[in-house]
């Protein structure tokens, strides 16, 4: 028997807007995402009875039947039938409730990884059809790169991928989803909007562009200026990202993390040094561009680990 073991990424928004609430109670966004390299590891055994089991590394993520992990493994043997179980060991790297998506990149590892343990063909539309059943950032992951995404997150188009380098700092007081979400105070979405909003376009011109300055220039994120509590961290972080000499800086996902743009990795790693000063958790990632943001792999049973 073999380990089939999935190495995948964090996202972050390069811009994001918040358009108003679904009827489903998901909020309607357009946001430009982009996979970087900080790295969770998922580890999928199968077993002969049918379970689903998880070990995690974190005790910050759950290890029980609320883990994304372990919901996607449950509705992938649901789905195809499979009479087999899985033992998963989620190896936590990116941190839990930071804006970097992390649960939703476990998700899409054991899906595709699953694929692969239990001799699974799927078409990819079906493959991100089950991802969106679990979240809204799962379908992305199954893609990683840049892409421009809008309904609840799964309507997705790849963009140009674009070469950089992000410091990324997540404070310890960390903002919920849904209090983010609440304190944006947008209303119920009447219609559905054709035409792109303008951060949005920027964005996209400034990565059709190709350069650092040009995305650092368009970066945009609603929650950076929502009335709640417990952002004011984040908000001091992008700050002192931008002190520390990097070509933009904004906050990724609902507002817990930011991360700042620059060239290169020589330009990171000093701009994440001014930073740890004041900050615990400082890392330096590249963008990771589509095809890479997924690593699956099979080792031996008998093999080290």
């Amino acid at each position: 028997m073999t380990r089939v073991r999935v190495q995948t990424c964090a996202k972050v928004n390069f811009c994001l807007r918040v358009l108003g609430r679904r009827a489903d109670g998901y909020h309607n966004v357009e946001t430009v995402l982009q996979t970087v390299g900080l790295w969770d590891c998922v580890d999928l055994v199968a077993t002969p009875d049918r379970s689903v089991t998880i070990q995690v590394t974190s005790l910050d993520a759950p290890a029980d039947e609320s883990n994304l992990c372990w919901r996607a493994a449950s509705l992938m043997a649901e789905q195809l039938k499979i009479d087999q179980g899985v033992a998963i060991t989620l190896g936590k790297l990116i941190p839990v409730g930071a804006g970097l998506g992390g649960g939703s990149s476990d998700a899409a590892a054991t899906l595709m990884g699953l694929t692969r343990l239990w001799n699974a063909v799927l078409p990819q539309e079906r493959l991100e059809a089950l991802a969106a059943s679990l979240g809204a950032d799962v379908p992305f992951f199954l893609r990683g790169g840049c892409c421009l995404a809008r309904g609840k997150g799964e309507k997705l188009e790849s963009l140009p991928d674009l070469a950089a380098w992000l410091v990324v700092v997540i404070p310890e007081r960390r903002v919920s989803t849904a209090q983010a979400y609440a304190a944006l105070r947008r209303g119920s979405t009447r219609g559905r909007r054709r035409d792109l909003s303008r951060p949005i376009k920027k964005t996209i011109d400034a990565l059709k562009l190709g350069t650092p300055q040009a995305l650092a220039a368009a970066l945009h994120n609603d929650f950076g200026a929502a009335p709640m509590g417990g952002i004011e961290d984040a908000l001091k972080a992008k700050a002192a990202l931008m002190d520390a000499g990097c070509l933009g800086a904004s906050l990724s996902g609902s507002g817990s993390g930011a991360y700042g743009v620059v060239a290169g990795r020589e330009s990171a790693e000093r701009a994440a040094e001014q930073v740890r000063a004041s900050w615990e958790w400082v890392r330096v990632a590249p963008t990771v561009p589509a095809g890479e943001s997924l690593i699956v792999s099979e080792i031996a049973e008998d093999a080290s680990q």
